[in-house]
């Protein structure tokens, strides 16, 4: 029997659906969590009820995955190749636990989880838990995703601090994964294991190329190197690009960008050729644990699914001989909807308003920005640019080629048709906002394609193939590699700023900067159960995750949370105070007064009984405090901040 190195169509048996069950999990769980979040029972009730969707869903799948098997060889098989996968996913979740990049988004997605533990016997909580008064969520799809409260009960019962559980332990898992996920997505695109194994290298070298701009990686302190520079200044190119956003993966985001995608892409081609309607149940099970992640999800699960549909079917229009079966094609297009029933349905009630709206959409950006900016937040400079056009047509159709390299290259037509034309941006950016509009670019799935350079090997090593077809390849091969050596920035997970703590961390530590954990290590004592008014991109967003109990009066976000409870003035109050302990502006005395002023208001009504301020800025404040009452005193100085509080002076500072 001739052997080749290349399948013209999905070769990955059954078995390795194996690597589905834990989205089947995610699914279960984000059942569970919203069924107890609509009914209001108590949030302890979470776990019972995802237990017994695990006891039903999976004893539903073990049946249904007995029926796909044909014969005893569809069963896993060891093979040499799955070594390869255990070293580089156990090598790449060792590293990333070495890796320090806080991310200042953790505080509005994991507070709520971590305060929840807190009181399990409440339902879960639908307002701001971060402020002393009443506020609303970041929005109201955000209370709809499920994963940081699992994290949180995981890390609960486990006897693991929570948030260690959720920015380490959560993270080390879906980097350990990353390889196995392009292995089975290479699989299904008809590479061989050896020749998909180092596909999975060659997806995860993509994703250790830096990006052009730092900013990315940044995230954690680098608001101040921008501050007050203008938009057009700052170097935006690559900012969010797939190699900076998967040294986040502890984040429902990137996980959906990353690993959700690839496997929506692979399944829903399977299910096109084959038909196998159990693909249909893991396409579902995908979609229900995509919004539990991420809100993103809810639309760009339902964009693969469909750009997939309108690909496979150009596929037969232009390879069929005899007459496309339309019947068939429709019906299996038909059936497609019922794994987007879930996502598209929230969006729906969204728009109906069923889902109550933000009042306020104002922090949510503006509705609409230039089309190419948007695109280069991901894809980089003009050389990045002509690197991924590389991609995207020597990868699919001189490379993968055949029926399988067709797909890919329609799907990615289809991609750039219907969500990234620019013609139909301003629509987009209607619906989902602008400045998220560049979420749509990760459908392009450039990791995957990186994967699938490996077929390039299997044909030049595969002698029997014609001399035209691998000069071809080797030809395609070069020119992926030039492009790939002209944007070459260094490793994405090497230190960027080490000065701001952005670089190594050791294994035990969490994704906190260390100037905050400095800072709380030393003041915990004294702010465990305050109200504090900290700085904004610092200890306002990481304080409160070491400190749960504790209120910040100011949390990043605040005007947009205040004015979603209908109490804007209250925000823009508690921002004023904030702004005068971060900036001396006594060059421009009438903001000076109207900050000063504000912040006095804060201190009198009680909004905030104790301050942390910025070295610099100490003595400015503390002299503001003792002129209302002179009790104020300084604490101590950690991390580059000093705590100030009233009442007797300390001996212990």
């Amino acid at each position: 029997m001739k052997y080749t190195l290349m399948s013209e169509r999905p070769t990955e048996s059954r078995a390795g659906d194996i690597l589905l069950l834990p989205i089947a999990a995610i699914a279960f769980w984000t059942l569970a969590y919203q069924l107890v979040l609509v009914l209001r029972w108590p949030a302890k009730t979470i776990t019972w009820c995802f237990l017994a969707m695990c006891i039903v869903g999976f004893f539903l799948l073990g049946r249904l995955w007995k029926k796909t098997k044909v014969n005893s060889r569809k069963y896993y098989r060891f093979h040499l190749s799955h070594v390869l996968l255990v070293v580089l996913g156990t090598v790449y979740a060792i590293t990333v636990l070495f890796v320090r990049r806080p991310n200042q988004d953790d505080v509005v997605y994991f507070h709520r989880a971590l305060t929840q533990l807190l009181d399990l016997n409440q339902p879960i909580y639908l307002r701001q838990t971060s402020v002393d008064m009443d506020a609303a969520a970041f929005s109201p799809v955000h209370l709809a995703t499920s994963y940081e409260m699992l994290m949180a009960f995981f890390g609960h019962y486990l006897r693991i601090d929570p948030l260690y559980f959720y920015q380490v332990v959560g993270h080390a898992f879906a980097a350990f994964s990353l390889p196995f996920v392009f292995y089975w997505c290479a699989r299904i695109f008809g590479l061989h294991r050896w020749v998909a194994a180092i596909g999975a290298l060659l997806g995860m070298g993509f994703l250790l190329m830096a990006d052009e701009s730092p900013l990315g990686a940044l995230l954690g302190a680098g608001f101040p190197l921008i501050a007050g520079q203008s938009l057009a200044s700052i170097n935006t190119a690559g900012m969010l690009g797939f190699a900076t956003v998967s040294g986040y993966m502890w984040q429902g985001k990137p996980i959906v960008w990353i690993l959700f995608l690839p496997i929506g892409l692979a399944l829903t081609y399977r299910f096109l050729d084959r038909g196998n309607r159990s693909d249909i149940v893991w396409l579902t099970l995908l979609g229900i644990a995509g919004v539990g992640l991420s809100n993103p999800a809810l639309y760009s699960i339902p964009a693969v699914i469909g750009c997939s549909w309108i690909a496979f079917l150009m596929v037969e229009l232009i390879q069929r001989k005899r007459q496309l079966d339309f019947q068939t094609q429709i019906r299996r297009g038909l059936l497609l909807i019922i794994p987007m029933i879930y996502p598209i349905g929230i969006l729906a009630l969204l728009a109906l308003n069923i889902i109550p709206k933000p009042i306020d959409t104002r922090m949510y950006g503006p509705t609409s920005m230039p089309w190419r900016e948007a695109m280069d937040y991901v894809i980089g400079g003009p050389t990045e640019h002509l690197r991924d056009v590389v991609l995207m047509i020597v990868v699919p159709l001189l490379i993968v080629r055949g029926r399988n390299g067709l797909f890919l290259f329609f799907y990615l037509c289809a991609v750039w048709l219907l969500c990234l034309n620019p013609l139909l941006a301003p629509w987009w950016m209607k619906n989902i906002f602008a400045y998220t509009y560049f979420r749509l670019i990760y459908l392009l799935q450039l990791p995957l394609l990186c994967t699938l350079v490996a077929a390039a090997g299997a044909r030049l090593a595969h002698l029997s193939s014609p001399l035209k077809d691998r000069v071809i390849t080797a030809l395609a091969l070069s020119a992926v590699i030039v492009s790939f050596f002209y944007t070459y920035r260094g490793v994405s997970i090497l230190p960027r700023d080490p000065k701001l703590g952005i670089g190594w961390k050791s294994p035990g530590e969490r994704q906190l900067l260390p100037a905050n954990v400095a800072f709380a290590k030393a003041a915990g004592s004294y702010i465990a159960h305050t109200k504090l008014l900290a700085p904004n991109w610092t200890a306002s967003c990481e304080l409160p995750l070491l400190f749960p109990e504790m209120k910040v009066v100011a949390p990043r976000l605040v005007s947009h949370y205040f004015s979603n409870a209908g109490n804007a003035e209250e925000g823009i109050l508690r921002r004023q105070a904030q702004a005068f302990i971060e900036e001396d502006n006594s060059e421009n005395p009438k903001r000076f007064q109207l900050l000063e002023s504000k912040f006095l208001k804060v201190i009198e009504t009680g909004r905030a009984n104790a301050v942390a301020v910025p070295e610099a800025e100490s003595q400015r404040v503390l002299a503001t405090l003792q002129s209302i009452d002179p009790r104020w005193h300084r604490v101590l100085e950690a991390g580059g901040l000093v705590l100030l509080l009233p009442g007797k002076q300390s001996t212990s500072g």
